[in-house]
């Protein structure tokens, strides 16, 4: 009986790593295109609204998959469709190296298919497996989305050079192959390692048990608790997209250099690591979730506050800014098991969550760009956004679980 319970611990860890590896790929296949646009449009002669769409289709795609994902469970077993989104992800990289603009494209859209599976299920498969470590381990796989984006962001552009001067050819034939290519090629080996766990054979499964999942979805989209879950998530992803998109330009026009205007985004995107260092190991010392969603909304309230009135302090902005909003989201995605009473419930309040906020994380900085170009100021866009914090305030309040918490 130990023997069993010790080979289900040891296969449990399998399974963890194979989640912690795959979160490396979640964020980066998105952010790490960025760097490399305007290399990919002087190559292929795309304008800022073609290359733009290269960033955009990826948010998209995760706004149209998320329910898709979530109705799979249906028929699938989690582990399986969580393995087919890290294959999906991997093809779309492939696709993205093979020089084109529609393959750039359509790899694109197939990567956002990809972390959308990962983005709904993953909070499904923790609540399933690791009940009682869901904000830590939450805390954790985010960091590691954190470490993936940080790294495919940092790397691509000196690969780009170095493979520029270093003539490297297609591995097929003798055909240069463009720095940016190569760049995007090397990002493929983020989302190996997840498939070399997957292919060890050592996860173990669990058979899709047949349920009214049906019900259990529409009973998501009728319940308030459901919507005060996925409205905090929605939220959280509608701020932090508009921020990241503007945040530079509004720095600019308040007196800054494009350099430090830059830096200070940095910040902000490092500054959104820390809650997942801290709130991993000293979760039980810092309080109630209640409080701690207080303390990450009321941080992001303040820092646009800061923008709006003491540009000055702009840097301590950023910094509050990336940690509340940060906070925020690791809280929203362990708020989606903690709220819910079953893997399958969890994942459809995850898909839905995921449909609402990346819908609006898409529209939001065009909606704020058309308010700038209308006022040619950013008071109007920064008032708008404090409004939107300040429901997202109170969403948190309602959404945190109490000391027993209500599930749907």
């Amino acid at each position: 009986m130990k023997r069993l319970q010790r080979l289900a611990q040891h296969n449990a860890v399998y399974l963890l790593l194979f989640i912690l590896l795959m979160a490396l790929s979640l964020r980066g296949p998105v952010t790490g295109i960025a760097p490399l646009l305007s290399r990919i449009s002087n190559d292929l002669g795309l304008n800022s609204s073609e290359s733009g769409l290269l960033t955009s289709l990826p948010l998209l795609a995760f706004a149209f998959f998320a329910p898709v994902a979530s109705w799979l469970t249906r028929f699938f077993a989690i582990e399986r469709i969580l393995a087919a989104g890290v294959g999906l992800i991997a093809l779309g990289m492939v696709m993205r190296t093979l020089g084109s603009t529609q393959t750039l494209y359509f790899g694109a859209a197939v990567i956002g298919a990809g972390i959308a599976i990962g983005n709904v299920l993953l909070p499904s498969l923790l609540k399933r497996e690791f009940p009682e470590h869901i904000i830590q381990l939450t805390a954790v796989y985010v960091l590691m989305m954190s470490i993936g984006g940080f790294l495919m962001s940092s790397f691509v552009v000196p690969l780009s050079v170095f493979a520029e001067s270093a003539n490297i050819t297609l591995p097929l034939s003798n055909a240069p192959m463009s720095g940016w290519s190569f760049a995007l090629a090397c990002q493929i080996l983020f989302i190996a390692l997840p498939l070399a766990v997957w292919f060890s054979g050592k996860i173990p499964l669990h058979k899709a048990s047949p349920s009214p999942t049906l019900e259990v979805s529409s009973s998501v989209w009728r319940s308030l608790t459901a919507w005060q879950v996925a409205g905090f998530l929605a939220l959280n992803s509608l701020m932090n997209y508009i921020v990241v998109a503007w945040v530079p330009a509004i720095l600019i026009s308040q007196g800054y250099s494009d350099t430090t205007a830059g830096l200070y985004q940095g910040y902000l995107q490092l500054a959104g690591a820390a809650p997942s260092l801290l709130l991993a190991p000293f979760i039980h010392r810092l309080g109630s979730h209640r409080r701690l969603c207080s303390v990450s909304t009321g941080l992001t309230f303040l820092s646009l506050v800061g923008f709006l009135f003491m540009p000055a302090w702009s840097a301590v902005w950023s910094v509050s800014f990336g940690f509340g909003v940060s906070m925020g989201f690791i809280l929203g995605l362990s708020f989606v098991g903690m709220r819910t009473h079953s893997p399958k419930q969890a994942a459809a309040l995850s898909g839905m969550a995921q449909l609402i906020g990346y819908t609006l994380a898409a529209i939001g900085p065009v909606v704020i760009g058309a308010l700038y170009d209308w006022q040619q100021s950013w008071d109007i866009p920064l008032y708008l956004l404090l409004v939107i914090c300040s429901i997202w305030i109170v969403l948190g309040w309602f959404a945190s679980p109490k000391p027993k918490p209500a599930v749907l």
